[in-house]
């Protein structure tokens, strides 16, 4: 499996806890050049809208 797609897979699970965590990983795989420019791009679009939705939702409960 392509680290790519292992990386997807966390990000849509939800594994950690805070945006800032999963894409510090994404950029180090991006330095170490195990992910391309294009696979870069769409994992961090990825974490965008995983975990704004993520934020919405806790918003909402907190009732703010």
């Amino acid at each position: 499996m392509q680290i790519s797609k292992l990386l997807e897979n966390l990000i849509n699970k939800k594994l950690y806890e805070k945006k800032e965590e999963i894409q510090n990983k994404l950029d180090v795989f991006y330095a170490m050049s195990k992910i391309t420019d294009e696979e870069y791009t769409t994992l961090t679009l990825k974490v965008e809208e995983v975990y704004t939705e993520q934020q919405i939702e806790l918003l909402e409960r907190e009732g703010k």
